[in-house]
């Protein structure tokens, strides 16, 4: 079964479950823990690695101690374990992220800028897009000053592009083109 398939299946039953039993928030902050704690080398192969079953078990269980998660989400982390799906967490997360986030009506954005956001442009780049999608607009910001000036902001799976760069490239094709 294809990674992206193994994802959405896992992410949509807990994500079920966790709604039926009103724990979306904890297992949200259980799953953000515990995928980056998998990111750590040696505890990915702790419990990836030849290490006794009932050896992952405890430490799966100590680990959804130690991050407050719900008994639902602890049984999620054993059955990945014991399905040898634990390096999917990743991907579940971001599957999971992605179903709190239509439920609750938002949407992620992707905004690379040439210079840091002041509050107000960033507050003034989430209304529009906001209004341009109909949802509650969280947007993550990283700079990259190749872009010169402008932004460039990927939502929702389109990707509009305000930056100077882009706009000196076309430009320049239309003058190499002679239109």
């Amino acid at each position: 079964m294809r990674a992206d398939a193994v994802a959405r299946r896992y992410a949509r039953a807990i994500f079920q479950l966790a709604e039926e039993q009103g724990s979306i928030d904890a297992v949200a902050n259980a799953l953000a823990s515990t995928a980056a704690l998998l990111e750590d080398a040696p505890v990915a192969r702790a419990l990836t690695g030849p290490l006794p079953r009932e050896q992952k078990q405890r430490l799966l269980r100590s680990i959804s101690d130690n991050v407050g998660a719900p008994p639902a989400f602890r049984d999620l982390l054993l059955l990945l374990s014991e399905r040898g799906r634990l390096r999917h967490l990743g991907a579940i997360r971001e599957v999971f992220d992605a179903l709190v986030d239509r439920r609750r009506g938002r949407t992620r954005a992707r905004v690379r800028s040439a210079a840091p956001l002041t509050p107000d442009l960033l507050a003034e780049l989430t209304r529009v897009f906001g209004a341009l999608t109909g949802k509650q607009v969280l947007a993550e910001v990283t700079v990259d000053p190749e872009l010169l000036a402008g932004a460039i902001v990927e939502i929702d799976g389109r990707v509009y592009d305000g930056s100077l760069r882009t706009q000196l490239a076309k430009l320049r094709q239309r003058m190499a083109s002679g239109s």
